[in-house]
């Protein structure tokens, strides 16, 4: 009996996650080819800010291996030097740092963050497909699902430079065990569902909130179905419902509170505008900038206040016909109920209505502004106006296309054979419409002044006023490690910003005696020439090359 146990959770493992992920694996270097072959020698992001997330990875990667430097991966004094910066307002997606580390053992560091790059899209199709078998017991439509969730035009967007939001890949794994526990209430499924959500957490905090959104929405449709408002209160949900509870206030707590109280008492700066990053009416219809042949659509997407990374959010028609479908067959359906059918549509149509924001937008044009769904939301939930982009809400707009799409499928393979052959025909259809267009790469080339700066003594910060931007500014100090005068944040607390008005001051002014006494300055890196007539005060230039200097600070004065 054993020896058949283990035969058959082998066989269920290459069956239901070998078989998928490598599935997934194959279609995602189909569809970016030739993308695959730049593995080892470029990022698989674009040079903006997906040079931020390179930085995430190596600075988790600094802080688990210098905990007596660094004792947390929240805060920083690499950047914003030399007052350091809380990263609880970073895009840091701590799950792919973390899950790095062992890799940077024996990878590059552009090796670890493509390896987790192909990590999400493919474990993003294997969940979705997990997911969908459950619910349907049907591998191709599962796959099908899985596609549909993984290569998204969504999913894809957000490879320009959001890891955060391309780490989808635990939400439905959560929505899955939440499905479970509702259903079938248990201890195990209970500490899955917690362990699930935290892990959804150190992805993103959107993902985080649209998936508890999610669960409360389950228990609600659960509540109307049993009419039984206080259903998780019986006997056999106490425990498991306490111990998730228990278990993800002990995970997300320590994460989620500091971050409100900091939005509270020390603003971030530069907050989105929610209705600056809404979803146009037409986008999920339209193909978007995104897609391999957008320029046949460049008229409409061309209009829309926001760029490609989110705005490209186009769901396909194959997938709306196997909705349409499905909806007409609900009450025919064996393998589900007609509630269970409506529940997805209802997730569907929430997400929807939510994505589109506090204003109507159609062609880009605002066409309506007073109440809307998502400003109701607003006001139930005050904490939503910390987010400011409800497009990000399409993800569960996608996820729940998906799983219908699954159980549409499932009913079309058990008609006749011509319907089969509608599935093919609905397949190169869907294959046809989520093409994506060229995804960029990154070099990773470092400027020899910056190599020379990895050479020089670590005693203080660096002010690089030679790198092209920003966000190279964070990839190089992965090479020469010294703490950054400024250094780009998603998220800047007021506080910081306020301090750093007398260092800019000083800076402008060429008050380099200031900025070696009081802000610990060693460095300048630039492409000007710097003198300095100060008896006290040595600017000495150590490095001349390519039209960039560096320059070491030295002062005679007292500390």
């Amino acid at each position: 009996m054993e020896r058949a146990f283990k035969k058959d959770f082998l066989a269920d493992v290459l069956k239901h996650g070998l078989f998928p992920a490598a599935f997934y694996l194959l279609t995602f270097c189909l569809l970016t080819y030739p993308l695959i072959f730049d593995f080892s020698t470029r990022f698989f992001t674009d040079a903006g800010d997906g040079m931020q997330n390179v930085w995430n990875i190596w600075w988790i990667n600094r802080a688990i291996s210098q905990p007596g430097v660094h004792p947390s991966i929240w805060h920083t004094d690499l950047l914003h030097w030399p007052f350091g910066v809380t990263l609880l307002g970073q895009t840091l997606n701590p799950f792919n740092g973390l899950s790095a580390v062992p890799l940077l053992r024996f990878m590059t560091l552009v090796q670890a963050f493509n390896t987790m790059t192909l990590f999400s899209f493919v474990m993003g199709g294997v969940t979705a497909y997990w997911l969908s078998f459950y619910l349907t017991r049907h591998i191709w439509g599962s796959l099908t699902a899985g596609f549909i969730f993984t290569f998204s035009s969504y999913h894809f967007a957000h490879y320009y430079g959001h890891m955060q939001l391309i780490s989808l890949e635990w939400i439905p794994l959560f929505v899955l065990c939440w499905i479970i526990l509702i259903e079938k209430p248990g201890i195990w499924i209970g500490i899955a569902s917690a362990l699930t959500l935290g892990l959804v957490l150190l992805c993103d905090y959107y993902y985080f909130f649209y998936c508890v959104l999610t669960g409360g929405l389950i228990v609600l449709w659960a509540m109307v179905q049993k009419r039984d408002v206080w259903f998780l209160l019986r006997k056999d949900y106490l425990a498991p419902i306490a111990v998730f509870l228990l278990i993800s206030l002990l995970l997300a707590g320590p994460v989620v509170f500091p971050f409100m109280r900091l939005a509270r008492i020390d603003p971030f700066l530069d907050a989105h505008k929610p209705e600056n990053f809404s979803l146009d009416l037409l986008a999920l219809f339209v193909p978007g900038e995104g897609w391999r042949f957008g320029q046949l659509t460049e008229a409409y997407w061309s209009k829309l206040p926001i760029g490609l990374s989110e705005a490209s959010v186009y769901l396909g028609y194959a997938v709306i016909i196997l909705l349409v479908y499905l909806w007409k067959k609900r009450r025919s359906v064996e393998f589900a109920s007609p509630s269970q059918i409506h529940m997805w549509f209802f997730l569907l149509g929430f997400f929807f209505l939510m994505a589109l924001g506090p204003t109507l937008q159609i062609f880009g044009r605002v066409v309506y502004r007073f109440l809307m769904p998502y400003s109701l939301l607003e006001f139930l939930l005050p904490f939503l106006k910390l987010s400011g982009v409800p497009v990000r809400m399409v993800v569960m707009v996608s996820l729940a296309a998906a799983v219908l799409s699954a159980m549409a499928l499932r009913v079309l393979f058990q008609g006749s054979t011509p319907k089969k052959y509608l599935f093919l025909l609905l397949l190169a259809l869907l294959v046809f419409e989520y093409l994506p267009g060229t995804l960029p790469s990154t070099s990773t080339e470092i400027p020899d002044y910056v190599n020379a700066l990895a050479e020089m003594p670590n005693d203080g910060g660096l002010l690089d006023l030679a790198a092209p931007t920003r966000y190279l500014q964070l990839y190089y100090q992965t090479a020469h490690g010294k703490p950054l005068v400024y250094g780009y944040v998603s998220r800047l607390p007021t506080s910081v910003a306020e301090k750093e008005a007398g260092l800019t001051r000083a800076i402008n002014r060429g008050e380099y005696v200031r900025l070696w006494d009081v802000y610990h300055i060693r460095y300048i890196a630039t492409k000007e020439l710097i003198e300095e007539d100060d008896p006290f005060l040595s600017i000495e230039l150590v490095y001349r090359s390519d039209g960039v200097n560096v320059y070491r600070l030295e002062c005679e004065c007292e500390e």
